[in-house]
């Protein structure tokens, strides 16, 4: 059994509050990294059937900024991973970015953001959740405004 911790750990990270796991990789939420809360997840992989594991990337958003708590949630599929953020401190509504590998997880490049069509700043409290399967993204928010 391993204990894994990022290489860049601060103070309140939060690092392990969501995980998500698909064959060797491991994708870890730290919501709390860096200075206001930005967040990051960090990519993981074993060779040895999980004996060790080894931090191959951490994931940041090109537009993160304080108080968007990347890494609420996490999600995995094959070469692409789902990071929930829920941005009510930067007065946002919760999003989720994508990331894909295309050279065996050795990078991972952000392709996409996504949010809610009828999306607004008071739907971002708590909670955003994350899944993914194949080509299907689903977000989760139970705090949605309009209840629905």
């Amino acid at each position: 059994m391993a204990k894994l911790t990022q290489a860049d750990a601060t103070g309140w990270d939060n690092f392990g509050y969501s995980l998500a796991i698909d064959g060797d990789t491991l994708v870890i939420g730290a919501f709390g990294h860096s200075a206001g809360h930005i967040g990051a997840a960090y990519i993981f992989r074993t060779s040895d059937s999980g004996a060790t594991y080894d931090q191959v990337a951490k994931l940041t958003a090109a537009d993160g900024v304080a108080g968007d708590n990347i890494g609420w949630s996490v999600a995995i599929d094959g070469a692409t991973v789902v990071v929930g953020a829920v941005q009510k401190d930067s007065g946002g509504s919760s999003v989720a970015y994508v990331f894909r590998t295309s050279d065996g997880g050795a990078t991972y490049n952000q392709v996409a953001k996504l949010t809610a069509g009828d999306a607004t700043s008071e739907d971002g409290y708590p909670d955003i959740f994350v899944a993914i399967d194949g080509d299907t993204i689903v977000m989760g928010n139970p705090f949605d405004d309009d209840g629905v």
